[in-house]
């Protein structure tokens, strides 16, 4: 795996964590939080949990 391709794969999947996260946060805590809110933290939580498993991920299929 070449360092193009690395990043490439982490920035697709650092994306698709944020988006994932905001959809979650908004349909979860659009009630308690509002929308705009939720979204944000959504995404921000997205981002660091999907950020650590892509990195791991990526790390391995590197190695493998």
């Amino acid at each position: 795996m070449t360092v193009e391709q690395f990043a490439l794969a982490f920035a697709a999947t650092l994306i698709a964590a944020i988006a994932a996260g905001a959809l979650s946060g908004m349909r979860i805590g659009t009630e308690a939080l509002g929308a705009q809110l939720a979204g944000y933290l959504g995404g921000l939580y997205g981002m660091i949990a999907g950020g650590a498993a892509a990195v791991i991920g990526l790390v391995i299929v590197a190695v493998l």
